[in-house]
């Protein structure tokens, strides 16, 4: 399970909409107090291919906990045979869900034509439809893009704009924004780190794994800038200050695998499912600053709350209401498929 907190800004984060473009999502746990946050993951051993999941689970934990940089992390690799989705990768994109990330492009739930899915992760603005133009270098999702009225959903280094890439020492509202007056001169939107613009920010070969989509054959099991400045944001805590008490530090653990798992995710796997992959979180947003709860991860699975999960949302909601701090519940069910 998750907690979440505030508003932020680096990546773009499940709670986010046009009403409210500045939500921040946190893991449970989290209501403001800085230090360690531990959220164990688990597999449940009764599903399909559980053994098969331990190694790739246990890699991507430890992908997220060393919280790194790389670049060239987009390859077709002989660890993943032709014609396989590479089940690693595929959990180190729902696993950023589960902890809070949205998808750094528009993706499919845009409704746009898949031609327009990698445009940065936006809101449609008014009349609700997408301004897309990919600008004078005709590179979607680059910061020269012309997109009228659509409101920016990521979050950007100051007048840097290259998802690539983190200069700045911090990360946190003092080096980042999502406010299109703070871009760098000529640039007109915030830029997506997808595969198809790295080269001309000097990192070909490179995704950010937040984007929506991978290919046949095709491994993605390291982190990009983007993916980590997101991270990092939110760390810097309630008051989106680095260095402040309310600062925390994300750590995954795995829990290991059994029949009935009480871990705060829960991983598992069903051939019948034709969801191709989601992870279903609840969210609980606590008032200005927000909260959110992730409740399970499940791939290729129906979504469902389980006893244990049930069992935290409620104390979680006593604990609010003792407090005195306001609170309501969404339901996100974050779906991703592949590409031909």
């Amino acid at each position: 399970m998750l907690a979440v907190a505030g508003s932020a800004h680096a990546g773009a984060f499940i709670s986010a909409t046009e009403g409210n473009p500045d939500i921040i999502t946190h893991p449970f746990g989290y209501v403001g107090s800085g230090g360690p946050l531990t959220v164990e993951v688990c597999i449940d051993s009764t599903s399909p291919n559980a053994a098969d999941m331990v190694i790739p689970v246990q890699n991507a934990i430890t992908t997220y906990n060393n919280l790194t940089v790389h670049r060239a992390n987009s390859v077709f690799s002989s660890n993943v045979p032709l014609g396989f989705v590479d089940f690693e990768s595929v959990f180190l994109h729902e696993m950023g869900h589960c902890i809070g990330l949205a998808h750094a492009n528009l993706a499919s739930e845009s409704g746009v034509p898949v031609a327009d899915q990698d445009y940065t992760k936006s809101a449609d603005g008014s009349p609700n439809i997408y301004d897309l133009d990919p600008g004078a270098d005709g590179l979607i999702a680059s910061g020269d893009d012309i997109r009228g009225d659509d409101i920016n959903l990521n979050w950007y280094e100051n007048d840097e704009n290259n998802p690539f890439f983190i200069s700045a020492a911090v990360v946190d509202s003092t080096t980042y924004s999502r406010a299109l007056t703070d871009l760098p001169v000529g640039d007109t939107f915030a830029a997506t780190a997808t595969r198809y613009n790295g080269s001309a920010y000097g990192a070909p070969f490179t995704e950010a794994v937040m984007n929506q989509g991978t290919f046949l054959g095709e491994e993605q099991r390291l982190l990009a800038a983007d993916d980590v400045s997101a991270l990092r944001y939110a760390q810097s805590g309630l008051d989106s200050i680095a260095g402040t008490a309310d600062d925390y530090t994300l750590v995954l653990d795995y829990g290991g695998s059994s029949p009935s798992p009480s871990c705060d995710i829960t991983v598992t796997f069903d051939d019948a499912e034709t969801t191709f992959a989601a992870c279903a979180l609840t969210t609980l947003r606590i008032g200005p600053p927000g909260g959110v709860i992730l409740v399970a991860l499940y791939l290729e699975h129906t979504v469902g709350l389980n006893d244990s999960n049930l069992r935290i949302l409620h104390l979680l909601m006593m604990a609010l209401r003792i407090l005195g701090r306001p609170f309501f519940i969404a339901v996100y069910r974050m779906e991703d498929g592949y590409r031909l």
